[in-house]
């Protein structure tokens, strides 16, 4: 008698090595993905810490609810951030402090909004320009194809050149 030729049963074939190694770090990215995705926007600071106001005797045309419109982008530009700082100049080209990073790297996102056109930049300690929007504007994002980085120890500022507006700034930050 011959003995019979069957395949194995399914439990008992071997999947190729690769695929037995790699499963477990395709599960862990498609976790860590769903994680970051499904992880709620940071609340916005406590009601009881104030926006900075503009230097005295600068008069702001700006309406409160300004802030609220830089608000609402965080979820679309900023996510995964949180918020570092709410910040108010005047046009002329005086730097405004947004980010230190003391303690470690840090990556951040900046939106803004003026009542009149301005050329907004963000510049680090050495007043070198990490992001600019080169045509006069009312609002919009800096750096929007990413964040812009900067080393422990460095500093981030926005500077607004132009006469006379006044602007607000948003920053998110990660970590």
């Amino acid at each position: 008698p011959q003995p019979s030729k069957r395949p194995a049963p399914p439990a008992q074939r071997r999947l190729p090595r690769l695929v037995r190694e790699s499963v477990p770090f395709v599960l862990l990215a498609c976790a860590c993905s769903a994680a970051v995705t499904a992880r709620p926007a940071a609340p916005p600071p406590a009601a009881s810490t104030s926006p900075e106001q503009p230097a005295a005797g600068a008069a702001s045309t700006m309406p409160a609810e300004s802030w609220d419109a830089l608000v609402s982008l965080g979820s679309s530009v900023a996510q995964g951030m949180h918020e570092v700082a709410r910040k108010t100049g005047a046009g002329g080209g005086d730097p405004v402090e947004l980010l230190r990073a003391e303690a470690h790297d840090a990556c951040l996102r900046v939106a803004f909004e003026a009542d009149a056109p301005l050329v907004p930049k963000l510049v680090d300690g050495n007043g070198q320009v990490l992001a600019a929007i080169a045509v006069p504007t009312t609002h919009g994002v800096l750096a929007e194809e990413g964040p812009v980085c900067i080393r422990r120890g460095d500093v981030v500022r926005a500077v607004a050149e132009g006469s006379g507006a006044h602007v607000r700034w948003m920053a998110w930050a990660s970590p």
